[in-house]
């Protein structure tokens, strides 16, 4: 399965890849200075590559948060505003009323980003079960509602006023996770990032509850047939919501230290391209979140050692979700005709 997967995604990944190429064959006065710097910089010395894997495990959280809701056949579209609540809950908490060890702070944080996130994916999944509302529609209003009101608290009443970022205040150093490699710009992130892909790697692989999210995911009626537990519609979106929210509070505390206005711009739907790109499966997010992180780094080097532009990251991962996408929701694609009513009956309701 994992091969066949690979199969699929690979090519379009080469064809993304190969439109960089073109990109700066087109754009810049030195294609090679820039494919250089594009290609080479994440990894050319170890501060850079430090970068790189901070940047990949908030990504990574974010990507197993959307294969849980994935393998139950749930579109979970709302990671960016959980993400964003996630980080501005944590945040707060770090900043206004921590006064505790900092481990201890730190377990406290990060489990009440997970529940402000799961929080506000169960309000889709409980309108979907009480009203039919489509989780698809209602995760994605919410979350465009979520960032509006989280920029504002961050560039508002929370800013910090002696910062001219829109942000809040910095957080503790103390309240930081630790960097164990001296100077290197590296925390515990990827660590704890790696510790929930291998929990989630036995969730989906080798339990019960994950066996039986993977049936309800391909047949809910035949799921229902066979008695399942009914929380199975509840549970797998509160768990995606959860992990949003962990990611958003990840990327403050594992690398920058401030929550500023914006901070988890693109981590949810960068977070279903790596979910897309691994074809759902927590092992394969591993080299997936890696990959778009070095996208996203190759972009900023570029951006600074040559002429290349930093949405070139975006508009590569934009083109991989297309093309992964084509595959699975092409024409006469069951998914696609169950993704068409959904919206309808949303749009009529």
């Amino acid at each position: 399965m994992i091969r066949r997967g690979l199969r699929t995604r690979l090519p379009a990944v080469f064809v993304a890849l190969c439109f960089a190429v073109l990109e700066a064959l087109i754009s810049s006065r030195d294609p090679l200075g820039a494919l250089s710097a594009f290609f080479l910089a994440p990894l050319s010395d170890p501060w850079r590559t430090a970068s790189l894997l901070g940047a990949m495990a908030p990504l990574l959280v974010a990507g197993l948060g959307a294969a849980v809701s994935f393998r139950a056949g749930i579109f979970n579209l709302g990671g960016e505003g959980q993400a964003a609540l996630g980080f501005f809950v944590g945040s707060l908490f770090l900043t206004r009323l921590a006064s505790l060890p900092p481990a201890l702070a730190l377990v406290l944080a990060f489990s009440l980003s997970a529940l402000a996130g799961a929080a506000i994916a169960s309000v889709s999944a409980l309108a979907e079960r009480k009203l039919g509302a489509s989780v698809l529609l209602t995760t994605f209003i919410l979350s465009q509602a979520l960032v509006i009101a989280v920029d504002w608290a961050v560039a508002g009443p929370f800013r910090d006023p002696a910062s001219n970022l829109l942000g809040m205040a910095p957080l503790p150093a103390a309240y930081l996770l630790p960097r164990p490699f001296g100077a290197l710009p590296l925390g515990m992130g990827p660590f704890l990032a790696l510790g929930i892909a291998l929990a989630m790697i036995w969730l989906l692989r080798a339990s019960r509850p994950g066996f039986e999210l993977e049936l309800f995911g391909r047949s809910r009626d035949f799921a229902r047939a066979q008695g399942l537990d009914p929380l199975l519609y509840f549970w797998p979106l509160a768990l995606s919501g959860a992990l949003s929210g962990m990611a958003g509070l990840l990327a403050t505390v594992g690398a920058s230290g401030q929550a500023v206005q914006g901070m988890t711009a693109g981590l949810g739907w960068n977070g279903l391209a790596v979910s897309l790109v691994a074809g759902t499966d927590p092992l394969l997010s591993i080299p997936s979140a890696l990959f778009f992180a070095w996208l996203s780094e190759g972009a900023k080097a570029a951006s600074i050692l040559s002429d290349l532009p930093t949405a070139t990251a975006s508009v590569i991962t934009a083109l991989i979700v297309l093309l992964v996408t084509a595959r699975t929701y092409g024409p006469g694609s069951k998914k696609l005709r169950e993704t068409i009513t959904a919206l309808r009956k949303g749009a009529e309701s």
